[in-house]
């Protein structure tokens, strides 16, 4: 690396490390609450409602259970807010008695969500049949009869999620201040349906279960719309920095988004939006836990428990009976470690808590059967009259007798091959002060990444590995498991249950909608070209800013090398002759592509994207506007561009002296967004080293220097403006080129049409070609015009012009030393090619829009001119007169 690339890497971090101290501010500032601030309130929105309702065992009366499940107590720290709990209820509820069970709810906070049966059915099926399984890394099925099931069940997943979206909208009726925490995939949809109805609303959305790989994500049928319901948050959370990579990779993959691991935003190029990714992991209530070991029920349930496994070693499994915790893979590991080491058969006991799930389905069944034959094939190979090595139950226990367990346990082994977090390690750790019990913990395990610096890591597939680790744990010495408990004990104290619920909160808060630029975008509205053409005829400073390829080129234009139209050249020819304009063309093209289009224009050119610069007209020199990066990354890419562009028919790749493009905009619509995403991913891998950025936006893919933008060159050109920069190009020396023949006519037309002056002597350089000639020639500019189909990246071409114009609404101090020179507010114009959302306050539909635009100021300038030449002559008339007269 070299050293101007460290220094840039170490402004990176420098920025970063700034940024990071804003962000705590900002939590910090959410977290206060002013006295004379209302309470806002928290929507959570849940599957299932903390509190549920039971029935009479003479199945009549309904009855509220006083007790809430554990999860619900994590909230009791966001004292900031009034909290309010949405979801379903377990109990199938009769139409005529949902007004009762309303009202039961109301007094501890709760509003159910009544769905239909025959809905509430397709939508358990969807999530708990396809979408929980393909989280979890279990593929759909390729053998499986009804693979149609989504298609036919999609409609009661999405009616489940219209009816939260109901209920929410019913609660926040009248305000925009509530803020939604929306959890798990049941209810994907329901963030953009929120959206739509409330723009402004602040969203979150976490996932308690892992989120897959994107080769595995991909195989989803409906993925573009799951995703793109999630996307529609403000805020997305995950339990690890694994989950949220695996979802940033799989917007970029399925929608085309631009993503950046490194960063916390996905920026969706098509929505013109940017949403806030990051990772919140889980804890547990420890204060609750920690007052159930001081206990005397507790100690009383050691005591009798201490009895009755006196002498063996206890090595404890708790785990919901499900595919994915890995319970065969377990039995099978410690079957293994009883036949390496025989003589541990009657020193160890496991005991294997394997509570039912809720869903009691065939596959359960079947793989309930599987580990009752496990642990009768290990326990008649090993048991003698007074031992079994495997104690299991297929039932839940109460938390007094888990934490009994966790205290008295010698090891806690988890085998799960998929899982979000696994909240029992933190309860087992939290339980362990006194004996600093061991924990083996599978590495699939979310828990992995808080609780790994403890743990003893395994791979549950690997049983060999799982055996000698469960040896090791059990003759541990003493310091070491003493060291492995403190490691693990600081963090579960730490970050708790209510740390968690907080953070994300508090996230969620600082979540304004002026946070990142892309956040505030909104469609614009037409270009009144009256009024702008009445502000161009009443000014005499004037900067016009044009993009190129969108702008003045069409893309098949572009793609075939066409010239701009003769009428388009002459216009722009007369619009940079005029010494009141100053036109500049910017462009991601390079310099000798562009010099082709407009090199014998007297117009100020900013080639690819900013790297390079042409203060003037042909004759001036071309300059870098930054420090050019070494390039020799470009070679190395070179062939995957190439790769790309012969597998895509349609494509085609632009290689410059510092950028390289892949255009897709005339491949198959959706293997072009494949294709490109596959590339982006590629690139990001190929590249993380390099001081670049891979941008994915409007049907291209693009690699440019980090700190690159048009809008960032445009303070360059207003600053060259402020100083007077002195032109290279004079009318006054050569007249424009016209080497096309194509052009010679027009030329003609123009000059007979009085559109390009003649020559002036040599001391009337101020009006020659395009720009400022003098210092004090300098005056305050009074009119800017700000035109192009830019990407997304480059749309701070627009937003800086009109930060400093809200800077002077605002009466703000503007630090650039070139603020002075812009116009007033009113002078400023900002105008996207397209209709789309946009940090530009105006829009124009298409180039022809353009070229007419640009034909109504090129015949307001040929006016100008010929006003221009008449005064002149008429003052030569008097000059001449009084000369005769003395």
């Amino acid at each position: 690396m070299s050293e101007k690339e460290r220094a840039l890497l170490a402004q990176i971090q420098k920025l970063e490390g700034q940024l990071a101290k804003e962000k705590v501010k900002k939590k910090e500032a959410a977290k206060a609450l002013a006295p004379s601030e209302a309470r806002r309130r928290l929507i959570v929105c849940t599957q299932y409602l903390p509190f549920q309702m039971t029935r009479a065992l003479d199945g009549g009366v309904l009855e509220m259970n006083p007790t809430p499940c554990e999860w619900y107590y994590g909230y009791d720290s966001i004292r900031r807010l009034d909290v309010t709990w949405v979801g379903c209820l377990y109990l199938p509820v009769l139409k005529a008695e949902e007004e009762a069970v309303r009202r039961m709810l109301e007094a501890v906070a709760c509003v159910p969500v009544f769905v239909p049966a025959l809905e509430f059915g397709h939508a358990e099926e969807i999530a708990g049949e396809v979408l929980w399984p393909l989280f979890h890394y279990i593929p759909l099925s390729m053998l499986d009869a009804d693979i149609d099931m989504i298609h036919k069940r999609w409609d009661g997943y999405t009616a489940l999620n219209r009816h939260f979206c109901d209920v929410v909208l019913t609660i926040s009726a009248g305000t925009d201040d509530d803020l939604v925490w929306i959890h798990d995939y049941y209810l994907t949809l329901l963030p953009q349906m929120l959206r739509e109805a409330k723009p402004k609303m602040k969203i979150g959305w976490f996932l308690h279960t892992p989120f897959p790989s994107s080769e595995i994500y991909v195989t989803l049928p409906l993925r573009k719309e799951i995703l793109r319901g999630v996307l529609a948050s403000n805020l997305i959370g995950f339990q690890i920095y694994d989950y949220v990579r695996h979802f940033m990779t799989a917007c970029s993959s399925v929608l085309g988004t631009d993503v950046n691991v490194e960063s916390t935003y996905i920026l969706d190029a098509l929505h013109r939006t940017a949403v806030t990714v990051d990772a919140f992991p889980v804890g547990i209530d420890y204060a609750r836990f920690d007052a159930v070991l001081a206990s005397k029920e507790l100690k009383d349930k050691v005591i009798e428990l201490q009895a009755k496994f006196d002498g063996l070693k206890l090595i404890l499994g708790v785990d919901r009976l499900n595919y994915v915790k890995g319970i065969p893979h377990k039995l099978i590991a410690i079957d293994k470690f009883l036949t390496q080491h025989p003589e541990m058969a009657g020193r160890i006991q496991l005991i294997q808590i394997a509570p039912p799930p809720r869903g009691d389905t065939a596959r359960y069944q079947k793989l309930r059967n599987k580990i009752h034959k496990l642990v009768g094939r290990i326990n008649g190979r090993f048991s003698t009259l007074d031992h079994a090595p495997i104690h299991y139950l297929d039932q839940p226990i109460s938390r007094c007798e888990m934490a009994a367990l966790c205290f008295l346990s010698d090891v806690l082994l988890i085998t799960s091959l998929r899982e979000g977090m696994n909240e029992v390690g933190f309860e087992y750790v939290a339980c362990q002060q006194r004996k600093h019990g061991v924990l083996i913990l599978s590495e699939f395990a979310g828990a992995a990444q808080t609780l790994g610096s403890g743990a003893i890591l395994v791979n549950p597939f690997n049983t060999d590995a799982v055996a000698s680790a469960l040896y090791g744990a059990l003759h541990m010495p003493e310091a070491e498991r003493e060291e492995r408990h403190h490691n693990m004990y600081d963090y579960v104290q730490r970050f708790t249950l209510q740390y968690w619920a907080d953070d994300f909160v508090t996230e969620l808060l600082t979540q304004d909608g002026n946070d990142h630029e892309l956040l505030s975008l909104e469609l614009p509205a037409p270009l009144p070209r009256p009024e702008l053409l009445e502000a161009f005829g009443r000014t005499s400073r004037r900067i016009i800013v044009l993009g190129l390829l969108g702008t003045l080129v069409n893309y098949r234009d572009f793609a075939e090398m066409q010239p701009l139209h003769d009428g388009l050249w002459k216009d722009l020819l007369t619009l940079a002759s005029d010494a009141r304009n100053t036109v500049v063309v910017m462009t991601g093209r390079e310099r000798g592509l562009v010099s082709q289009w407009l090199g014998d224009l007297p117009v100020w050119i900013v080639a690819e994207n900013g790297v390079y610069v042409r203060m003037g007209g042909p004759s001036a020199e071309w300059a870098a506007a930054i420090d050019p990066p070494d390039d020799a990354w470009i070679a190395s890419i070179k062939p995957v561009f190439k790769y790309f562009e012969e597998r895509t028919p349609g494509s085609l790749t632009e290689a410059h002296d510092h950028t390289i493009t892949w255009h897709f905009r005339d491949a198959d619509e959706d293997f072009g967004e494949i294709q490109a995403s596959d590339l982006q991913l590629h690139l990001k891998e190929v590249l993380g080293n390099q001081p670049v950025e891979v941008c994915l936006d409007g049907k291209m893919v693009q690699v440019r220097p980090y700190g690159v933008s048009k809008g960032a060159t445009l303070d360059a050109v207003l600053d060259a403006c402020r100083i007077g920069y002195s032109r290279q190009e004079r009318r006054g020396e050569d007249q424009p080129r016209v080497e096309r023949e194509s052009n010679a006519s027009v030329r003609d037309d123009a000059s007979a049409e009085g559109g390009i002056p003649s020559p002036r002597a040599g001391g009337e350089e101020e009006n020659s070609g395009s720009g400022f000639a003098r210092e004090t020639d300098r005056s305050k500019l009074d009119f800017v015009l700000c035109l192009g189909a830019h990407s997304m990246r480059d749309e701070d071409l627009f937003g800086n012009l009109l930060s400093r114009e809200l800077s002077k609404e605002r009466g703000d101090d503007w630090s650039m030393p070139y603020s002075d020179y812009l116009p007033e507010p009113k002078g400023t114009w900002t105008c996207r090619v397209g209709r789309q959302p946009s940090q530009a306050r105006h829009y124009v539909d298409d180039e022809k829009e353009v070229a007419a635009l640009l034909s109504s100021l090129a015949a307001a300038t040929r006016l100008e001119l010929e006003k221009d030449r008449e005064a002149a002559a008429l003052s030569l008339q008097i000059d001449e007169a009084h000369a005769d007269g003395l």
